[in-house]
């Protein structure tokens, strides 16, 4: 697990990157460039004197399903800006990055993923009916000692605007 834990005075920056093995990251395109060929060449294959385009949209799919897991399992990377009210995230497919996305949470939970040391963040919010709902859980599983480091800077920060807020004098460990 590749994470690189950031912080500053309000929000906890947390970036993660796959860690695939090199030659599964060969293998993964040799068989994907192979896959899309065979799929033009069965397109082609299909042409008779009028053109048809419907037997094109077999390679486009597969690139658009199942060879993004290629692109992910590549270059994939999980960016978030985490703050004691807001998450904000983004992946990464290395040559293409998604849009930044902000949303409101109210609790965050770890879930340990079996057979790994790894723990994922759930991201919960509650509705105007008082049922949670997932606003948002990581996709890659970092260390537990990682979490510990992101969970007790969070309450740092908490800390800290509930001092603000009810005008404590700001405390300096020395």
């Amino acid at each position: 697990m590749k994470t690189s834990i950031n912080f500053d005075e309000l929000n906890i920056f947390v970036r993660s990157k796959i860690p695939t093995n090199y030659y599964f990251k060969i293998f993964l395109f040799l068989f994907n460039t192979s896959a899309i060929t065979g799929l033009f060449w069965f397109a082609f294959g299909l042409q008779e004197e009028k053109p048809n385009i419907f037997p094109f949209l077999l390679p486009i799919a597969y690139f658009f399903t199942l060879g993004k897991y290629l692109i992910w399992n590549t270059f994939g990377e999980e960016f978030y800006i985490i703050s004691t009210t807001h998450i904000s995230y983004q992946h990464s497919y290395g040559f293409w990055t998604a849009k930044l996305k902000t949303a409101k949470y109210y609790s965050i939970s770890k879930l340990q993923n079996k057979g790994s040391e790894g723990v994922s963040f759930i991201f919960q919010d509650y509705t105007d009916e008082k049922l949670p709902t997932e606003v948002f859980s990581t996709a890659l599983p970092i260390s537990v000692s990682d979490s510990a480091r992101i969970f007790n800077r969070l309450n740092e920060i908490k800390v800290d605007e509930f001092g603000e807020g009810i005008n404590f004098p700001k405390i300096f460990a020395n």
